[in-house]
């Protein structure tokens, strides 16, 4: 992750977008900006598999990683991503399988993001 991160760092810095160095929610107009750039990927990636397009797919996922890790930059959660990353696991394995897709079981555990943040409770 920290590779990907320092290469989308790069291009941030490329076109002089956001990177911020600690967490934060950053001012309506960017998040709106991220919000739209992820979804237009989400998007493309639709029309890719719609169309059978497996190079498309894997270009569209890649930019949908690129959009996403700028979204991690403008937020400043960059330093803190990877253990998010693990506790969010650590809470799907928690989970129980079921009709197509992983449920809140009885010993779901829910992910502790503010632990991870250093908020508390």
């Amino acid at each position: 992750m920290k590779k990907e991160l320092d290469l989308v760092k790069e291009f941030h810095k490329k076109i002089q977008s956001p990177i911020e160095v600690k967490p934060i929610i950053p001012e309506k107009d960017r998040t709106d900006l991220r919000y739209r750039l992820i979804k237009d990927e989400l998007e493309e990636y639709q029309k890719g598999v719609n169309n059978k397009d497996l190079e498309n797919i894997a270009k569209e996922l890649a930019d949908i990683l690129f959009a996403t890790y700028g979204t991690i930059l403008e937020h400043g959660l960059q330093d803190k991503m990877e253990e998010i990353f693990a506790e969010v696991h650590r809470s799907n394995m928690s989970k129980d399988y079921g009709k197509y897709k992983a449920v809140k079981g009885k010993d779901y555990v829910e992910a502790d993001i503010k632990k991870v943040l250093g908020e508390k409770k």
